[in-house]
């Protein structure tokens, strides 16, 4: 299963570059669906990248996320989510910043889900989930780099915590 999302964001591809690619380890501050998340010292630097990978502590659990791909010219990264699951047997995601204009950008998330055959029983629900949540990390990323603070589905669940 594979699929694109993409946001614009009204914000110089730099600027959203340095929180989605360079600050790759702290996803926390912004996405809702990430409690918290921290360097993966276990993973190795790739192709100049400021991290291996990342820790997160998510509502279905902790996922390292390893980089498998980093370009800081091209402003694109791809990396492998590391989860033990019933539904799926591999996870690689690719994003990429682009420069629309001086102020405007475009940031386009591809994940790339290998199936079980359970995970195949359930696409249309894992579709569904997987893609409302892909959307909902770009919401927050957006709101995030335009206003300069958590969105409000953010802050909700930092106070659930």
């Amino acid at each position: 299963m594979k699929f694109s999302k993409q946001i614009t964001i009204n914000a110089p591809a730099k600027k959203v570059w340095e929180v989605l690619g360079q600050d790759f380890a702290n996803v926390s501050k912004w996405a809702t669906l990430v409690a918290n998340s921290e360097v993966n010292t276990e993973a190795a630097v790739v192709n100049d990248s400021p991290v291996g990978g990342r820790l997160c502590n998510t509502s279905i659990g902790k996922i390292s996320e390893e980089f498998t791909a980093y370009d800081d010219k091209d402003m694109s990264f791809s990396f492998k989510g590391v989860i033990t699951s019933k539904l799926f047997s591999s996870l690689i995601s690719s994003n990429k910043v682009t420069a629309i204009d001086e102020n405007t950008s475009e940031v386009t998330a591809t994940p790339h889900i290998e199936l079980t055959f359970l995970g195949m029983l359930m696409y249309p629900l894992i579709r569904l989930q997987l893609g409302g949540a892909v959307s909902g990390g770009l919401e927050d990323l957006k709101y995030y780099i335009e206003n300069g603070t958590p969105s409000p589905s953010k802050l909700a669940a930092i106070k659930k915590q």
